[in-house]
Parts: C-alpha cells; structure tokens; sequence
C-alpha cells in the first residue's frame, strides 16, 4: 500500500501504507486474529496504555483492488485543502514508522498480507490525545545500550553506519528469544518478512529499478548493514549466535521504519513505540506525536476532527519517494502537497569529465591536460581531495603529482546532487557546478581567484558569469538529463500507461512502486530538460523577443522554469548589454 501512502485514487495517496496498512474500508475488512492483537492490546492495557478511541483493523486482499481506498483519501485531500497546517511537524528521526510494512500484492492469501490500520471507533475532535503509551511499553536506545553487547559496542567505538538504531536492534534480536519476555505481545505482532522493502527483492523486482539511483542505494544500505554486522561480530561474538545476517537486515530495517526520535525526560533518544508504529502516512498530517513529560507517555493528538469509522493517520514527513521506498517500502503515486509541491527528486552525476564526454561527441578536442588539473583542484575544494591537492596537482603530503586519471578515479571527483521540481538551495547548487563545469581558463579564473562575489567551492557560484557560460551549463545539463532518461528501459510515457493498470502492476505490489518511483525521477528529468531547451531558445534573443518570450513564458511555464529565464537570463543579457554600451 503505498506506504499506505498508497494513493488509492491512484493519485491521491492512500498515502502510506506503511504496514502495508492500506487506507480502506471495503467489506472485505477482516477483524485482525483474535489472538495475537487481543494479545498486543490486553498487553498495552494492563500497562496503562490508553487507545480507547481507536482501534485496529487489517484489511484483506481486495480492499488493494476495489474502491475502498479511493473513496477515504478523495475525502481526505478535499478536507484537507481547507486545512492549513500551523505547527512545524516534528521530525521522525531517520525514517520514522508506520505499522507492518506495505501489502505485496505477492501474498497468497490474507493471512500473509500485513496490511492494517488504526480507525477511529468515535468522532475524535481536535487537540484530542487519542493514543497514550507509557513509557514501560518503549524499547529505547539505553535499553540496548545496557546489554552484554550493547556495552561492548559502545566500549569499543566501533564507526557503524547507524549507530543510534543499533542499539534498538540488538534490544530486538536479543529479548525476541525469551518467551517470556514483558515484550512478547509486540514481537508477536511485528512483520515476520519485510518483502516490500528494496533491501529485500530479488532480482526481477529490482529490474524494475534500472536507471534509478536508488538500486546503488539498495546496494549501499545492504553492504552497509552487512559491514555493521561483521564489526559488531568480531566484538561481540555471540551476535552470531543470536541472529543471522539476514535477522540482523530485517531488525535494521524494522527500526529504521518504526522509532521515534523523541526527548525523554531531557535526554534526546529514539524508541520503539507499540500501537503508535501501526499509524499509516497520510499528508497533510492529522495528528502530532511526541513524549509528555509530564505524563511519562508518548501521546498522539489530533490536529482536525476525524470522524468515526475513518483511519487516523500519521505523517512521516514531506519526503522523496526513495526515502518513502528504501525506507518504508511504499512510493505514493500522487506525492504533492496541497500547494503543489512536489518533493520526488532525481540524482544527478556531475564532473568536469563531461566537458571531454561532450566534445567527443561532437567531434572536437578536449580540454588541456593541465587545465583540467587546474579545474579539478577548484573542483575539488570542498572535499577530502583538496587536503591533498595544490597548484600543479601536487600531493602536499608526498610531494608526488597527481595524473589525470588518479583525479577522475577520486570519489571526490564525481559528485551527486538531488535536485527536484523547484528553485531550492539544490537546483542553485546543480546550476554553480554545471557552470564550473564548462568554464574557460578566464571563467575560471574569475571563478576561483574572488571577484565581487567569492566563489569558495564548485557549488558558490550561484550567478551567471556569462552568456557564453550560461549557454555552455544549459548544453551541458541538457546532455546530463538525455544521457540520465537514456539509462532507463522505459520512456515516461509508458510508466504513466502502465500505471494505469491495476492488472499490470497491482495496487501496493513492489513493481507498482517501482515504477512510481522511476515515474517520478523521469518528471524531474523532463522538468529540467525543459528548463534547458527553453533557456537555450530565449538566450540569444533580441530584446524585444526576449521580453515578448517572458510574458509567454508567464502563462504557461512552471515558475521555476520563468524564474530562471527572467531573473538569470535577463541579468547576464542586461550585464552584457551594458559592457557594449561602455
């Protein structure tokens, strides 16, 4: 279920369908089994946790394939255009959660889906604390810092990619073994597989991610979370005997989606919270969560009136469906927020390398072997590499030059930004280094040695040095864009036909939210390929056609795209403008 952002409108989101919870209330809503959740919520009750205002639901396998979820989230969004949300919403720590994960449209019957909910069992007005869970029922980061092993990681400073979650995860993997442990109910209600997840699909479901960014994610999130494993095994040998590689990927992946980073009694931690996690995405948020001191309790309270028998929602945040995908395994089909913003991002690969990529393309000559190292150094300022470089690209620390190939051959040669459909801090950044990029040896120079403005790193250069220049970035990003539509099997139209298709592509099936995940990144891509193209046609105009062209521009591009024309494109026009007059 789209993270149970699953947008059942297939557009407006379900939004996410975290346990594969899946925002519905078809007929084919089953009572969860009597005997685990009874279990869970006798468990919670005894504890003092309070939640008598809503309760659980699990849905069946054809609420994915009927109306149900369109009807709740159509109502939704339209009751949410006349809700502005007031407060900052607090932000879940590294991806917060939601219940058991998205439902595969792979399962082989009901009892294998984990999709559920949390549904109002009344109307809930607003600023109502509808869900209480004291703070004996959290498993929080000290829980696991105290253990055997918890200690011996921390004694041991070992540098591990996800250091706060471990310690909820080794908490996991260690009390699951006890039968009798005060957890138990939770552990019997926790996903026994994360198959929706990326980390976890196998090859014909990643295919389904080729030309994306997010299968070298997939790739890094595994070998990081295997690195973290062996460490953690030659400190602490006894982890092996606990649980696998592959138990140790599904706690990582069950905490990274389910903690709350949260402020307990002054210390800053994260924490597992029963009942609070089984909330799926939906935005804009109806609810705020966090711990009340006062109370000793994580409390979540609702922002709006949610009427009886609807699903009450979280929000994980105003993200990029990779983060939604990688870390909650759901993409939403329609992620824009109600000003029409849309956060979905592409990953762009960008050096100076592709200044030679494009003039062999064209059939001309490449840049000079030592202006390429004079551009690297520059390129390179902002990172690791500038300890080590100077003028000439000598070592500083041996004194030995650098070739060519030793720089292209850095990591910190190539570099990755994300940028999406706006004029944020990103799209600055991208236009800065593009413009590094493609500069002359006199660019350059005024690039690298200050001038008006001081140009630190690759990414400072946040006005147009040049038409010449300018044209030269726009050329360059329309190469980056092609040759990035060009690494995909399928063209933005087709993904837009093939979702179409619920037969195709299931509701909440992996592929599904593959495709919505490419879908998006090729909406960036062709964003920005039209940021290029028309910036290139209106560059050179006269000015009477470049005016004319503005006010076209007013009427049908996005504004970003006439922001960019007008303000950037018009300064350096005016700026050369006036050096001919002089």
């Amino acid at each position: 279920m789209e993270g149970l952002k699953t947008n059942v409108e297939h557009d407006v989101p379900v939004q996410g369908l975290k346990h594969q919870n899946v925002a519905g209330m078809g007929s084919s809503m089953v009572s969860p089994s009597p005997d685990k959740f009874e279990r869970f919520e006798k468990w919670l009750r005894e504890n003092g946790a309070q939640f008598d205002m809503v309760e659980l639901r699990e849905y069946g396998s054809e609420d994915a394939n009927n109306g149900a979820f369109e009807t709740e989230h159509a109502i939704l969004r339209r009751n949410a255009e006349t809700i502005m949300e007031e407060e900052e919403e607090e932000d879940k720590k590294e991806e917060t959660c939601v219940s058991s994960y998205a439902m595969n449209s792979q399962c082989a019957n009901d009892e294998d889906c984990e999709m559920r909910g949390v549904h109002a069992k009344q109307t809930i007005l607003p600023n109502t604390t509808c869900i209480s869970i004291p703070l004996s029922c959290l498993i929080t980061v000290e829980m696991g810092q105290s253990t055997q092993i918890g200690q011996a990681i921390l004694s041991s400073e070992l540098d591990l990619d996800a250091p706060k979650h471990v310690f909820l995860m080794i908490y996991l993997l260690l009390d699951r073994r006890n039968p009798k442990s005060f957890f138990q109910p939770y552990y019997d209600i926790l996903p026994k597989t994360l198959n929706n997840m990326p980390i976890f699909w196998d090859e014909e479901h990643l295919n389904y991610l080729e030309g994306s960014y997010l299968l070298q994610q997939v790739y890094d999130r595994n070998k990081a979370i295997q690195e973290d494993y062996e460490l953690i095994c030659e400190i602490a040998p006894q982890l092996k005997e606990i649980a696998t590689l592959d138990e140790f990927k599904w706690a990582r992946m069950c905490v990274c989606s389910r903690n709350f980073g949260l402020i307990i009694n002054g210390v800053r931690t994260s924490a597992l919270v029963p009942h609070a996690d089984m909330l799926n995405h939906f935005r804009p948020r109806q609810t705020k969560w966090t711990f009340d001191n006062e109370k000793q309790a994580f409390t979540i309270t609702s922002l709006q009136s949610i009427p009886s028998g609807a699903q009450v929602f979280d929000s994980y945040g105003q993200k990029c469906n990779h983060r939604f995908l990688l870390n909650y395994g759901f993409a939403i089909e329609d992620n824009t927020e109600l000003d029409g913003y849309c956060p979905n991002e592409v990953s762009l690969k960008l050096s100076p390398a592709l200044v030679n990529e494009v003039a062999r393309d064209r059939n001309k000559q490449p840049l000079s072997l030592s202006f390429q190292l004079m551009k690297a150094e520059f390129w390179c300022r902002d990172s690791a590499a500038a300890a080590v470089l100077s003028v000439g690209s000598l070592n500083i620390s041996s004194g030995k030059s650098l070739g060519l190939d030793d720089l292209i051959s850095s990591p910190s040669y190539t570099k990755r930004i994300r940028v999406n459909v706006s004029n944020n801090e990103n799209t600055k950044a991208m236009m800065s280094m593009l413009r590094v990029i493609v500069a002359d040896e006199d660019e350059l120079a005024v690039i690298s040695c200050g001038g008006l403005y001081m140009h630190r790193t690759c990414k400072d250069v946040r006005f147009a040095i040049c038409i010449r220049n300018e044209r030269a970035a726009l050329l360059l990003l329309l190469h980056v864009v092609l040759k990035a539509l060009a690494a995909y099997p399928t063209s933005l139209a087709e993904d837009k036909l093939a979702l179409q298709s619920m037969e195709a592509l299931p509701p909440f099936s992996n592929i599904r939210h593959a495709t919505i995940q490419v879908r998006g990144e090729k909406e960036v891509l062709f964003h920005y390929k039209n940021l290029a193209e028309i910036g290139l046609s209106v560059i050179d105009l006269p000015e009477a056609e470049f005016e004319a062209s503005i006010r076209a521009l007013q009427e049908s591009a996005h504004y970003s795209i006439l922001h960019y024309c007008a303000d950037v494109l018009g300064s350096i026009r005016r700026d050369s403008i006036r050096k001919v007059a002089m």
